[in-house]
């Protein structure tokens, strides 16, 4: 029996007719048009870095080999994460009690409120202010009659620094009436998020009643993993989508990058911040951020092009008339390409895919070399043609005659 000696996409070329050594050369295509054709004849097995591995066009076509360009660009990677809507922190306002009191007329009773600046939340009695109340009238008395208002001044100031309303201080000089309730306003517009009072209660100094945010802004926070940290920076722009209000983009700013990790999830917080139209964002709701960054430039070429052998990264260049395997240094990698930083340069014209075909090729030439220079035989596949091969036996290999083939039937049907 002949032993044929398995060859990868040798196979593939015997099989399209291959041409033999010093044939005329044929056009190998080139991926979008750009690549440029190449003359390159039968396929032979070759060591690596020996020589180039060749193949013509049609060859190429059937084996599903297409070829690329490199060139010189930034290298473009979209950043997807998901994301949860909070209120704008700068939006935010804590409403505090600083006197102590009864809460005697609430207005704000429910969370969730809108409310203007100015608007009324609660009416309070406190002792502290009704004795503020009779000395700014006093002042006033005694500022008609001396001609000095610096005591009147400070009596105005200290209502003011109690959050009573200035239109409040000069409505009680003009009735010249100490009121028994003082109320307390919203100091800017937004919804009420917190209440953490009820009409009667008694308040304290520093007791945290209302929590107001402005919604019209909201920050959206997205986690990225680590590998993401190096291509995003503030100033790029973010794309925000929410399953809770399909057919709506938001568009914003990368505002902030937060300084640490979280260590439970490895992950790095981002802050994007986008106006809320018709307030349809909820705080709390989670969205997905996609970020386009542009990273280096430099040489790039499909991710394909590219083959990670475990040891070293390979790129197939078509030049010599063949496809030559050459060692690369590679960079960044985008979403569908690849930085090359050494072994290209703008113009080479690269295998684009089906790499690992030419990679097994390269590999089975060097160990049938090897296994040929072992046996004490030189083979020289490059001036084989392919039929020959197909006929090659090994040496001590028994032949196939026709005679042993009818003895073998003869035994198989004598047996039961």
């Amino acid at each position: 029996m002949r032993h044929v000696i398995p060859l990868t996409l040798l196979t593939v070329v015997a099989a399209c007719g291959s041409a033999r050594e010093g044939g005329s050369p044929n056009a190998a295509g080139a991926a979008g048009g750009n690549a440029q054709s190449q003359g390159m004849g039968a396929m032979p097995g070759m060591a690596m870095g020996e020589g180039p591995i060749r193949i013509s066009a049609r060859q190429a076509s059937l084996a599903g080999v297409t070829f690329a360009v490199a060139r010189e660009a930034p290298v473009e990677r979209t950043v997807r994460a998901v994301a949860m809507a909070v209120p704008n922190e700068r939006g935010l306002k804590i409403v505090n009690a600083r006197v102590n009191g009864w809460v005697e007329v609430l207005h704000a009773q429910e969370t969730g409120r809108f409310a203007r600046a100015g608007d009324a939340l609660l009416e309070l009695y406190a002792p502290e202010l009704v004795t503020a109340q009779e000395e700014l009238l006093l002042a006033k008395r005694l500022a008609a009659t001396t001609g000095g208002d610096s005591l009147l001044a400070a009596a105005r100031r200290r209502l003011s620094l109690w959050d009573v309303a200035e239109d409040e201080i000069v409505e009680i000089e003009r009735t010249d009436t100490v009121r028994r309730r003082l109320t307390l306003r919203s100091p800017s517009s937004g919804h009420i998020l917190e209440k953490n009072v009820i009409e009667g209660q008694m308040i304290q100094a520093g007791e945290r009643l209302f929590k107001i945010a402005d919604l019209s802004t909201i920050w959206i926070e997205p986690a990225i993993f680590e590998a993401d940290i190096p291509v995003v920076r503030v100033g790029q722009g973010a794309q925000v989508t929410f399953d809770a209000l399909p057919g709506h983009l938001f568009n914003g700013p990368l505002t902030f990058v937060y300084p640490e990790l979280d260590m439970r999830t490895r992950t790095l917080r981002l802050r994007v911040e986008v106006p809320n139209r018709g307030l349809l964002i909820k705080p709390m709701m989670y969205g997905a951020v996609r970020i386009v960054t542009t990273g280096p430039r430099g040489v790039v070429v499909p991710l394909a092009a590219v083959l990670p052998t475990g040891t070293r990264d390979l790129a197939f260049v078509v030049r010599e008339g063949g496809v030559v395997p050459t060692p690369v240094v590679v960079g960044s990698r985008g979403d569908s390409t690849i930085l090359v930083a050494d072994g290209l340069a703008p113009g080479d014209t690269i295998v684009a895919s089906a790499t690992f075909l030419f990679d097994s090729e390269s590999q089975l030439a060097a160990a049938m070399a090897g296994i040929m220079l072992n046996m004490g035989m030189g083979l020289d596949m490059g001036g084989m043609p392919a039929g020959e091969m197909e006929g090659m036996e090994m040496p001590g290999a028994k032949k196939d005659t026709a005679q042993g083939r009818q003895k073998r039937q003869n035994d198989q049907e004598r047996q039961p």
